[in-house]
């Protein structure tokens, strides 16, 4: 599906840290995303309202992103995007899109309340240390 433009707007953002995260602990994450309410369209142009909420295992942080996916595309494929909508299935694509900004703007916002990346980063390779053998010895 080829549209016109696509555009993404945050509408609000909000996080917090209910508790400070177990010391060693690996979060895990859960992220829900919704489409809310019906679309706002006009004639090739379709507005469609999120919420994604963002929480963790152990409960530590949420967050929560509002936002607006604004699509501009020919006026059949508008028609068949609020369509699918309004009878309360999310085309893949529009999904896709939401998810893509979406995964960015709350690792940002994690990132700013001094949460560790939930993709554990690897280990630095310790150099070995050789041991030094003498001279061979003849007998």
């Amino acid at each position: 599906m080829v549209y016109k433009g696509i555009g993404v707007r945050f509408l609000y953002i909000h996080g917090e840290v209910t508790a400070p995260p177990p010391p060693g602990a690996q979060l895990q994450m859960a992220m829900n995303i919704q489409v809310n309410g019906p679309p706002e369209v006009m004639e090739e142009l379709v507005n469609v309202p999120f919420t994604i909420t963002v929480s963790s295992m152990p409960p530590s942080i949420g967050i929560t992103i509002r936002g607006l996916l604004t699509i501009q595309a020919t006026s059949d494929d508008v028609k068949r995007i609020s369509g699918q909508l309004k009878s309360g299935n999310v085309p893949p694509e529009i999904q896709a899109i939401i998810t893509q900004y979406a995964v960015f703007e709350a690792g940002l916002v994690a990132r700013e309340l001094g949460i560790p990346p939930t993709i554990p980063l690897p280990a630095m390779a310790q150099p070995q240390q050789t041991q030094q053998k003498g001279p061979p010895t003849a007998i």
